[in-house]
């Protein structure tokens, strides 16, 4: 029986260590982390097992045990922080990998991957990033006006506008191939990151707002368009393709014919299925991980693969 899974649990510690109740309270935390290295050694591994199970609400208290002057509660202290922190992201992925494709978010699973590098980065943190954004492009766009009053290429050029200019995200060319540019948290904290993301950034905040906008899975380069289809009434209903990447510039399908090897109009002008796009983030990662010599975060995410796409996931690798 997992130790927060019913509240009113009471797990019995072997040795008259106590009992310690589901919900864990701080003074209670601290009582396991003290008896880490304890002489009996079933005592430290009772206590090394129940604070594993109390999982995320211990961390602080790890922490601190992990800079300890005792060995013993310094190496299990920085284990188990290691092990719940690997354990509150594959758990997240488990929960996506159970949703059917229609219930999945780019902008939820975003946050998630950002756990590969931040496994306590808290949910509102980004949304409240992308909040600020969307408030900034409303702003841009008039007192009182909505993407709705405006023709679609104007709506586009305030969104463009906003996240170039005002929130100076662009494509990071200097250091493409570093995970930092994978995570959500990290490209809106550092300004830079890659096409997928700023790209995917940019759909989170015009969803915000009520814009067609959608991301499309142009080989090498990810972008986005406006979806003239869904257009307002009386607006033009024509697509606007916008590369993320090079400078948020605007790109005609004859731009893309010219420049994109394999590119296909009726496939790649098309939204890609949500888990797929979620993929394309991870494997990204993944592949940067390897070349910045990140073994331990390559393992992860490979992990992860599996949890959100099940036995075909390797094919996305």
């Amino acid at each position: 029986m997992g130790f927060l899974r019913l509240a009113n649990v009471l797990v019995v510690l072997i040795g008259g260590l106590g009992l310690v109740s589901a919900a864990a309270p701080d003074g209670e935390i601290e009582a396991l982390v003290e008896r880490l290295d304890d002489e009996r050694f079933a005592i430290r591994d009772k206590a090394d097992h129940t604070l594993r199970e109390i999982g995320r609400v211990a961390l602080p208290a790890l922490k601190r045990a992990s800079e300890s002057d005792s060995p013993e509660k310094r190496v299990r202290a920085r284990n188990l922080v290691r092990k719940i922190q690997r354990e509150i992201v594959r758990r997240e992925f488990e929960r996506m990998g159970k949703l059917a494709d229609a219930d999945l978010e780019v902008e939820h699973a975003m946050w998630a991957v950002s756990l590969f590098l931040d496994p306590e980065l808290n949910k509102e943190e980004i949304v409240g990033a992308l909040d600020e954004i969307a408030v900034a492009v409303q702003k841009k766009m008039g007192a009182g006006k909505t993407p709705g009053d405006l023709p679609p290429a104007e709506a586009m050029k305030a969104l463009v506008l906003v996240l170039k200019e005002e929130f100076l995200l662009s494509g990071d060319t200097v250091t493409y191939q570093h995970p930092d540019n994978s995570s959500v948290h990290r490209v809106l904290r550092r300004k830079k990151g890659l096409p997928i993301l700023l790209s995917e950034i940019a759909v989170a905040v015009a969803r915000r707002l009520d814009m067609p906008v959608v991301g499309l899975g142009i080989p090498g380069r990810y972008m986005i368009k406006y979806d003239g289809r869904r257009a307002p009434a009386g607006k033009p209903d024509g697509d606007i393709i916008i590369n993320p990447f090079e400078q948020w510039r605007e790109m005609t399908v004859r731009d893309l014919v010219f420049s994109v090897p394999g590119f296909d109009a009726d496939e790649h002008l098309q939204e890609p299925p949500v888990r797929l796009k979620i993929l394309r983030i991870m494997r990204n990662m993944e592949s940067h991980a390897l070349v910045t010599g990140r073994r331990d975060l390559q393992d992860e995410i490979r992990a992860c693969y599996t949890l959100l796409a099940g036995p075909g996931a390797a094919r996305f690798r």
